[in-house]
């Protein structure tokens, strides 16, 4: 393991390897000169909007991502929506200006005194008498088990976070920019095991994790909503120090942001590019049976995760030793469930996972959707549910269970819907492909995970 300089947490070795080559390409995007400035502009104001909506919507926002836009860019009032949410996009607007001039004068180091005016510029006119102030009273972080520093400590435990800030917000000083995404995550991590205020802790760990983003010159992290479940889960992993998981979810989303780089600097966009491939190949005829395929597929998907959900919060309640853990991660939308079924890529196409977990051992199962693989296509099935588990436990690296040489796998690798039967197709370990009733290829998969894995 590899630990961060003068903090209390650690990450795999590759990790800084990937930050290593993330950093390259971000320099070599940045020398080419295809980043004009209009381009850079239209990045701008694409990424402020995409991270406020996201960004408010993690904390239970309901405005969508127009409402936002019109809130921020327009000044709009946005009738039967909350004040309170109208209000939290127009405070994160303010601060990620404020932010933008921070960042551009990297020879001034970060401090406390910013850190409270980013959250005073996040809670003002919503909990006036709090914005900028340490909290005075104990708080507790629903759903977990961590309990924040009293009021007492919080000082303390600020100024020894700060003094490591100062030194780490100077780029090419105390780091260098090729270790920058461990620098983020870890000061993102670091002030929410703190949580110095009664509210906004959120919002405000991601804003100065994407300073220091912004600071080294790389493109902001954007936490999705979609994303949310991950984020809390590595979030709690992450307060015993381990920051893989945290690391992994925030490389994904740097990812992403690079990608949007990439794709400006060309003068259009991957999604743009492919909405017209896709469009070329299908008259209106052929869209609506697209649509109502789409349709009938999700609706299979659903009642599938519906009952496997039962079927597990059941044995769930029936156990006093072992716990049974659900995430659901929605369904996929129809562009992607398209661009999978003609065998395409899509990205995040999560879909539910299952955690068990009896005493020190835990086995984590992830339903992802995929094209179908090469012996489920002569069965009328279009886009299928595939099945990984965490290999080894704890490491947030997923290996499909058709890969794992281990006789404690479940006899499902692969879930298909064959809408023209209505049944479900389900490929074992050994390939072969069966139609199943759906109540007991449920009861079947929960069964065999606990024989072979728990009872060995």
């Amino acid at each position: 393991m590899y630990i961060i300089k003068e903090t209390p947490y650690e990450v795999e070795e590759t990790q800084l390897k990937e930050s290593q080559d993330f950093a390259n390409r971000v320099q070599e995007l940045r020398s080419s000169g295809a980043l004009t400035p209009e381009v850079l502009e239209r990045l701008r104001k694409y990424f402020k909007i995409k991270n406020i909506y996201n960004s408010n919507a993690i904390e239970g926002s309901t405005l969508d991502v127009g409402e936002t836009r019109l809130v921020v860019e327009q000044g709009l009032t946005i009738s039967g929506k909350p004040l309170k949410d109208q209000a939290e996009a127009k405070n994160l607007s303010e601060a990620l200006d404020f932010l933008e001039n921070l960042a551009q004068n990297t020879e001034t180091p970060i401090t406390e005194r910013d850190i409270r005016q980013i959250h005073y510029l996040v809670l003002t006119d919503i909990n006036s008498g709090n914005a900028g102030k340490y909290r005075n009273v104990p708080v507790e972080i629903s759903g977990s088990e961590f309990k924040p520093p009293m009021p007492e400590q919080i000082a303390g435990e600020m100024q020894n976070f700060g003094t490591w800030l100062q030194k780490a917000s100077l780029p090419g000083k105390f780091f260098q920019q090729d270790e920058a995404i461990l620098v983020a995550s870890a000061a993102h991590t670091w002030f929410v095991t703190i949580h110095p205020f009664i509210d906004g802790n959120g919002r405000v760990a991601r804003l100065l994790m994407n300073l220091l983003f912004m600071r080294y010159g790389f493109p902001i992290a954007v936490i999705t909503r979609e994303d949310r479940s991950r984020y809390y889960d590595a979030l709690e992993i992450s307060q015993s120090s381990n920051l893989t998981g945290f690391i992994s979810l925030v490389s994904e989303s740097l990812q992403e942001s690079l990608e949007e780089y990439e794709a400006a600097a060309k003068e259009r966009r991957d999604t743009e590019e492919w909405a017209k491939s896709i469009a070329n190949k299908f008259n209106e005829k052929e869209r609506i049976n697209a649509s109502n395929h789409y349709e009938v597929w999700k609706n299979a998907m659903e009642f599938l995760k519906s009952l496997i959900r039962q079927t597990a919060e059941l044995v769930d309640s029936s156990s006093d030793i072992g716990k049974i853990y659900f995430s659901d991660f929605g369904n996929l939308g129809f562009e992607k469930y398209i661009s999978l079924k003609n065998y395409n890529s899509a990205k995040k196409t999560w879909f539910f996972r299952i955690d068990f977990k009896l005493s020190s051992r835990t086995a984590r199962y992830l339903f992802f959707f995929g094209s179908p693989s090469s012996h489920m296509q002569d069965y009328d099935v279009d886009v299928t549910l595939h099945v990984c588990r965490e290999e080894p436990t704890d490491s947030f690296n997923y290996e499909r269970l058709d890969s794992i040489a281990s006789p404690n796998v479940p006899n499902v690798v692969e879930i298909g819907y064959n809408a023209k039967n209505e049944a479900f197709v389900v490929r074992g370990i050994n390939s072969q492909v069966r139609e199943e009733k759906i109540e007991s290829l449920c009861r079947n998969f929960i069964k065999e995970v606990v024989d072979k894995y728990f009872a060995s």
